[in-house]
């Protein structure tokens, strides 16, 4: 025994003593080497606990990763609410851009009638509802709405809408910062160049201008 150790002569409660090894033993694997060293470590931290040290950390901490494990499955319910609601709202749109494209019927554009009745054979009839989802058809470019202020039309071709758009504006049925607030705004000059390009290639192929 080193000068450093003492030798102490308490008597503790068997069942307890025998608790306290089988708890090193299954934590240790044996409890030769190491019963000296888990008592002093109890005793250490039966003193910090009473100062409020490391057991009382512990249970800051442990209280810390529930608070986080409920904030996190809270994400994750409403995650799921979100996901659920994207998957409604994206089967409503498949079957709006299926009706849409049957009364199409190959039509560059279709009336706006056309698109609100789809909606609300699938959506439903209510002025918020068909707003919503003329919205997002527009943000997915499934359909354009004509810019011109007596018109009640929607392009269903991204092609020809950029090119009937660039003629309105030759033929000063749009001013040139409407133009601008379309290109630049709502899309880009890039797409829009890209959807041009191609409708110059169909031309070219077919010999037909814009509808």
């Amino acid at each position: 025994m080193s000068n450093n150790e003492k030798q102490i002569g308490v008597k503790v409660d068997a069942s307890l003593w025998n608790e306290f090894r089988d708890d090193v033993k299954s934590r240790r694997g044996s409890i030769k080497g190491h019963l000296k060293t888990e008592v002093n470590n109890a005793l250490r931290e039966y003193i910090q606990a009473s100062k409020g040290g490391d057991t009382h950390d512990r249970l800051v901490q442990i209280e810390k990763r529930l608070e986080d494990m409920e904030g996190t499955l809270a994400e994750i319910d409403e995650t799921k609410k979100d996901s659920s609601l994207s998957s409604t709202m994206e089967n409503r749109m498949a079957k709006i851009r299926e009706t849409i494209h049957e009364e199409t019927d190959g039509a560059p554009r279709i009336h706006e009638q056309v698109i609100e009745m789809a909606i609300k054979k699938h959506a439903g009839k209510s002025k918020p509802t068909i707003r919503q989802y003329k919205d997002l058809l527009q943000q997915e470019k499934d359909v354009f709405s004509d810019p011109r202020p007596d018109k009640s039309y929607f392009f269903v071709d991204a092609p020809n809408y950029c090119a009937a758009v660039n003629q309105m504006l030759q033929e000063c049925e749009i001013d040139k910062q409407q133009y601008l607030s379309i290109v630049e705004d709502t899309y880009t000059r890039e797409w829009w160049g890209s959807q041009v390009d191609k409708f110059e290639n169909r031309r070219d192929k077919s010999g037909k201008g814009f509808q």
